[in-house]
């Protein structure tokens, strides 16, 4: 019960931590705002009372007074008062009805209470003390009622603007909160069938730049090569079961025989033999595979040095051309130019001697195997054609895989486990090579190009 609660309290102490951050946001914006305004408008009150400054602090007695006195008769002295008061503080003339406890020249706020009407009202108001060379003293004043009431507006407004904005927030935030919810249980979903066995599943995508779906694409790119595996160890496991079956079942069968007609020692040893020999067979299949399991952990990349691709393939040729002889083929190696490639010799030997193999394997009496390196688009590659029956289109890549017979060959060769070309095929890949298999016409071409790899020579385009 506990474990099912905690992400829960995880999710809603995530979810209010967001919500505190963004309401202490919108509050500090919101301050900010109601402080330069307020701050604004009285700076523009303060700025007109310092220019009554400069207006009355040079005026003489008896003009003040009655200036003072008809100023405070108009239709606005209620918002904008005045007052004239001697050396002790006597009103002489004016509607300010005392003279404030304030410092000369500095704005301050007061209230007074100003008729409105048949009744009084109580006023606020931003006044200024104004000292005149006459030695009385003006106090000039200008209402602030208004800003007050425009501030107590701004208030309500940032405080109905903040509510919507927090009423909008939350609801966008549970929308989003569903929406990724019903998101996750899709991938959640899709994830148990896959963890079930069904891995030809994808996690589900919207088909937008979002983290979810950006993520889901980088998973169903691996869920793809986990497959691809997965398929390949079926394949290997089925191809091994089939292809031990024979020798096996052959290496029983000899066994039992033996033990029921053979009464000589001659007859054991010959049965012993035959067994042996049936054991090879089937551990030259685990060698083979244990070789491409070895070469695709790719620890031998480490021991990768430039290798000369043209002088490992006249090796090859040289190796095996009595092999081309005895069976009547003719063979052509074209190197015109030194081409280097980084990697491990003994594998790309080992690659070479397996196409040059099945070459001759599949190439009938008078058949004629060319055999060529060079540089082709900036890039090192190595060829080998033959004028053999070819592979069919459709099963050019089947047979990169373990155990892969094409049945159009099986009836022209008995020999040979299936594993040649994937065992080309892991040292390509190791070797950041690309294989392609193409037709001769007659017959079969492969060619490795090395795309990955370094390489040193004048460019040569292959014909």
């Amino acid at each position: 019960m506990l474990r099912t609660k905690s992400p829960v309290r995880l999710h809603l102490s995530s979810f209010g931590w967001l919500m505190v951050v963004f309401v202490s946001s919108a509050v500090a914006l919101f301050a900010m705002l109601y402080w330069l305004t307020s701050s604004y408008l009285l700076h523009e009150v303060d700025e007109r009372l310092r220019g009554e400054v400069a207006e009355f602090q040079s005026i003489g007695r008896n003009e003040a007074i009655t200036n003072i006195d008809a100023l405070s008769r108009r239709d606005i002295a209620s918002s904008r008062p005045y007052g004239v008061f001697d050396e002790h503080g006597i009103r002489l003339a004016g509607n300010v009805t005392h003279l404030p406890a304030e410092p000369d020249r500095t704005p301050f706020d007061y209230v007074q209470m100003m008729p409105d009407g048949a009744r009084r009202a109580r006023n606020h108001y931003r006044g200024i003390i104004v000292p005149t060379r006459s030695g009385l003293r003006i106090v000039v004043g200008h209402g602030i009622d208004e800003i007050q009431v425009f501030d107590r507006t701004l208030v309500k407004t940032l405080c109905i603007g903040l509510a919507l904005t927090l009423l909008l927030a939350t609801g966008c935030g549970a929308a989003l909160n569903m929406m990724a919810n019903r998101r996750i249980r899709a991938i959640g979903e899709t994830s148990r069938d896959i963890m079930s066995g069904q891995l030809n599943r994808r996690l589900p995508t919207g088909g937008t730049n979002h983290d979810l779906d950006r993520l889901a694409s980088i998973v169903n790119t691996m869920l793809d090569e986990i497959e691809r595996l997965v398929d390949e160890v079926r394949g290997v496991c089925a191809g091994i079961a089939h292809d031990l079956r024979t020798p096996m079942t052959h290496l029983r069968a000899g066994l039992e025989r033996v033990r029921r007609r053979s009464n000589t020692l001659d007859d054991y040893a010959s049965a012993v033999d035959a067994a042996i020999g049936q054991s090879d067979v089937v551990l030259s299949r685990f060698t083979a595979l244990l070789r491409i399991a070895d070469i695709e952990a790719g620890g031998r990349r480490a021991n990768f040095d430039a290798v000369s691709l043209d002088t490992v393939l006249r090796d090859v040729a040289e190796l095996y051309e009595p092999v081309a002889e005895d069976r009547e083929l003719s063979m052509i190696v074209h190197t015109p130019i030194p081409v280097w490639v980084s990697g491990d010799v003994d594998l790309l030997f080992g690659a070479i001697e397996n196409l040059l193999d099945n070459a001759l394997k599949f190439t009938p009496r008078g058949g004629l195997i060319t055999l060529k390196a060079g540089v082709h688009a900036g890039f090192p590659m190595l060829q080998i054609d033959d004028t053999g029956p070819g592979i069919e289109a459709g099963e050019r890549e089947a047979v990169l895989r373990p155990f892969y017979r094409s049945p159009s060959t099986q009836s022209h060769i008995a020999t040979g486990h299936g594993l040649g070309l994937s065992l080309v095929a892991a040292i390509a890949r190791v070797h950041g090579a690309e294989i392609r298999i193409k037709d001769n016409q007659p017959g079969c071409r492969i060619e490795l190009r090395f795309t990955n790899a370094p390489l040193a020579g004048i460019g040569v385009a292959f014909s």
